[in-house]
């Protein structure tokens, strides 16, 4: 759809620029995708908060906290510049079903959970060694690094969570979210520490 709307604008703006009075359909064109493309991700978000919601609720937990990313300007981000989300829109849908479900939700300022280490609390400058992976340069121990940014949100108020053996990964669809089982050769780097997963309670979202 993104490649569709490229070729819509130049079409457009290639005949807009010499004169041809046919732009205005490619125009209409352009807008109309730029209209799907808004109403999909819409979709996506909303499918996906539905089930974040009623997951945790199966879990039992009955408060959320949502990291704030603080380094994003709320004025001007919007789902296209932002991450591919824009916050407050997300947050707010996110707030009306979990109320739903009786569940609180509350926003965490984020800055510097990523950089800091929630295994010995250190800040390690390589601790982020490729997107998905943290390492703690003390201990050695490997976690997925968004992993470590939620414990780090979740330290700032109160909660001490242990390592989870095993995460949780989906992926969202038009036709819903569905589990995601990583492709055969390909592992997600989780620590090898055995600790017990933690029976509900607090809810941790790292953004």
């Amino acid at each position: 759809m993104e490649e569709g709307n490229k070729t819509y604008q130049a079409i457009r703006d290639w005949l807009r620029n010499r004169g041809f009075n046919a732009w205005r359909k490619y125009h209409a064109f352009y807008l109309h995708a730029v209209f799907k493309r808004r109403e999909r991700l819409r979709h996506y978000y909303r499918t996906a908060i539905r089930f974040l919601a009623r997951t945790m609720h199966e879990m039992g937990v009955n408060e959320v906290f949502v990291g704030y990313p603080y380094l994003v300007s709320q004025g001007n981000g919007n789902e296209y510049n932002t991450n591919i989300w824009w916050f407050s829109k997300v947050i707010k849908w996110l707030g009306e079903v979990l109320q739903e479900y009786g569940i609180k939700l509350h926003v965490v300022n984020e800055y510097g959970t990523s950089r800091q280490c929630s295994i010995c609390n250190a800040n390690h400058e390589n601790g982020r060694v490729k997107r998905g992976l943290y390492v703690c340069e003390t201990t050695g121990i490997k976690i997925n690094a968004d992993l470590n940014a939620a414990r780090n949100i979740a330290k700032r108020v109160g909660y001490e969570t242990p390592i989870p053996t095993k995460i949780l990964s989906h992926i969202v669809t038009t036709n819903g979210v569905k589990p995601l089982t990583p492709m055969e050769g390909v592992t997600v780097e989780t620590p090898t520490v055995k600790t017990p997963p933690p029976k509900g309670g607090k809810g941790v979202i790292q953004e």
